[in-house]
Formats: structure tokens, sequence, C-alpha cells
């Protein structure tokens, strides 16, 4: 008779194996779960690879890696004394009564408009570093569970060119609009990253699709012929 453990369902957050067997079976189920997320993004925005997410595929999700996000951190409690944040170590301990407290979490942070938190430096400096470290904390933690699905994008694009291909990769020279095409893309995924992260001279989508057009556009217009000076 097998003494071999029964395989522990799927957890939400804190699991830990007990044995290999569920460590193998549980890796799998979520490489198999992230793989069928990421090219979802692929069926939604077939071009994902090429342009990057748009801004509005990006803020949906976003959306979702934000409920997750919250689950594994919640907020935190501060106690406002005289103008200080003081964080409450354990939440359960009764607080005074007339105590004046302040919650802070990845909702409250990613409410907030590039504005309002700027403004808030010069307002209220010690609540503008809280609010700072959420959403830092959040920005990075989305990059990395896009960067997942992209990879596991670039891997299918990969071995989808070496099938077609019959198992070799072929290279191609591009001409200069081809290379442009490849820089205007790369630097598109680039102001998405920045733009993300804070850097306030990145253009908004709009502005750098504008240039992007205008920058094609001109390259594209035929000149004029010269006339040749009378004899």
């Amino acid at each position: 008779m097998s003494t071999k453990k029964t395989i522990r369902p799927a957890q939400a957050s804190g699991f830990v194996p007990e044995t290999l067997r569920d460590a193998a079976y549980q890796g799998a189920h979520s490489a198999e779960t992230l793989a069928a997320c990421a090219r979802f993004l692929r069926d939604i925005q077939p071009d994902v690879l090429e342009k990057g997410v748009t801004d509005e595929n990006r803020k949906e999700l976003n959306e979702g890696w934000q409920v997750r996000y919250n689950e594994r951190n919640p907020a935190d409690l501060y106690i406002l004394k005289e103008g200080l944040y003081i964080k409450v170590a354990d939440r359960k301990v009764k607080l005074p009564d007339g105590t004046v407290t302040a919650e802070f979490g990845v909702g409250l942070a990613m409410g907030l408009t590039s504005q309002e938190f700027g403004k808030l430096k010069g307002e209220d400096p010690n609540k503008h570093a809280i609010i700072k470290s959420w959403r830092e904390g959040f920005s990075k933690y989305c990059s990395g569970r896009l960067a997942e699905m992209i990879s596991i994008l670039t891997k299918d694009a990969k071995a989808a060119e070496l099938a077609a291909n019959g198992g070799t990769v072929q290279r191609k020279t591009l001409n200069f609009t081809e290379t442009l095409e490849k820089v205007l893309a790369e630097l598109t995924k680039q102001r998405k990253n920045k733009q993300a992260k804070g850097d306030t001279t990145s253009p908004d989508e709009i502005r750098w699709r504008m240039a992007c057009d205008a920058l094609r556009k001109e390259l594209n217009r035929k000149e004029e012929p010269k006339e040749e000076p009378a004899a």
C-alpha cells in the first residue's frame, strides 16, 4: 500500500510544500496558469511583443495585480502625532480613545494622480514618503509580473520561428525603415516603463504616438524635383 501523501491543493498565499511531490505539482500548476494568462494577453493584443502593452491594457493588468498585491501586503495603520506618522506594530492592540490614526495601503497610494502625489511632497513630506514606498513597491511588483508574461511570449515566438524555419534561425538584414521601426518599438517599451517609474521626462502615449507618426510622415515625404537654373 502506498504511503505517499496526497498532493495538497493550490494555496493562494503562504504555500509551503510538505514534500517534493507537492513542490513539483504546485510549481507545474503555477507555471501553466501563468503561461495561459500570458497567452491571453497576446490574444487581446497580438502585437504586444512588437509594440509593448498599450496603456489601456496595462491599466487593466495593474488593476488585477493590485488586488493580489493588496492580499499579500495589507494596508498599514499609523498613529498621527505632532505631524509624525508612527506605524502600529500590532493592529490587534486597542489604542487609547482619541488616538488619531491613518491607514496607508496600495489602494490609497495608487489612487492618487501623479499631480496629487507630487503636490503632497511639499504639503506633507512624511505622508509623501510613506505613499512613495507603496507606489514604488507596487510598480516593481507589476514590472516583475509583466516581465514573466513577456518572457513566456518571447519563448513562444522563438519556438514558432524555429518551427517555421525547419529548426534553424534565419538572420535578416534590415533596411533603414525596418531598423527605424525596430528602434521606435523598443523606445515605445522604454517610454512605458520609465513613465510607470515616475520619469517626468517621458511623454504620454498620445504625444509619443504623434511624434512617431510625424517622423514617419516626414521621412516618407517625397521631395519636389529641383529646377535647373536657366542657362
